[in-house]
């Protein structure tokens, strides 16, 4: 008797990306990125219960009103503490906005682990590899646009090189990792430099996509206007850069 063969289309992929089958953000390793940010790390339950409030009230901030409006007192009657208990935690507004970049960093990290990992394991063709990842990671940032906005926002004026970093190293090794699952499929792809190409490809996803969903407002730049069917034109521009036949 023959092994069943899984096969995992673009859908499955997209809802990988999308992170509807993702349920690991309770992982993440709390006291790392407070030694990061050089905050004070919890040690016990109730002072952890403590901060995980503190940073889901930034964050809830953030994606409702924007980076301005998150402020301490804002961000204390969010959470329903004093505001003197959130300067128990974090010395100003600055070291708890960057908990909360750092903490959804290490939540990006380990989300597209899982999804490389899944993905990796299964029958997929490089053509459903594409669309499911564009088509997911479309989705996944229209749902967070606004607290997308805010946090590039943050990091984006933040003085400090170190902290800008982090950011620059995710996604290195995020775009490293996608370009050896697309590698498998090698002898699909007839661009003559198909690694240099698979990196310029997801620079070229990565960039429309924050400017069209993240930022909006600079689609309209000297006259340019995003296309209604955003994923299936970028799907196809792909194919084609990458000289992937359908």
């Amino acid at each position: 008797m023959k092994p069943r063969v899984v096969v995992i289309t673009d859908r499955d992929v997209k809802a990988l990306f999308a992170h509807e089958a993702l349920k690991k953000q309770e992982s993440v390793d709390v006291d790392a990125v407070f030694e990061r940010v050089n905050a004070t790390p919890p040690k016990q339950a109730r002072s952890l219960e403590t901060v995980n409030r503190l940073l889901d009230a930034a964050e809830q901030l953030l994606e409702e009103e924007g980076l301005d409006s998150a402020t301490v007192p804002a961000i204390a009657k969010r959470a329903r503490v004093s505001v003197g208990v959130v300067y128990r935690r974090f010395p100003d507004k600055d070291t708890l906005l960057r908990a909360v970049w750092e903490r959804f960093l290490a939540r990006k990290r380990e989300q597209t682990q899982a999804i490389i990992s899944a993905t990796a394991s299964l029958d997929c063709s490089l053509s459903d590899l594409i669309r499911g990842m564009i088509r997911g990671t479309v989705d996944a940032q229209r749902k967070k646009r606004s607290l997308l906005r805010a946090l590039l926002h943050f990091s984006r004026t933040h003085p400090d090189p170190a902290f800008k970093r982090a950011a620059y190293e995710l996604n290195h090794a995020n775009v490293a990792a996608i370009t050896v699952l697309m590698l498998k499929h090698r002898d699909r792809i007839e661009h003559p430099n198909p690694e240099g190409a698979i990196h310029f490809a997801l620079l070229t996803v990565a960039s429309v996509i924050q400017a069209v969903i993240v930022e909006g407002d600079s689609t309209q730049v000297a006259g340019l206007r995003a296309p209604v069917n955003l994923e299936e034109e970028m799907t196809r521009m792909l194919f084609g850069y990458l000289g992937i036949d359908e």
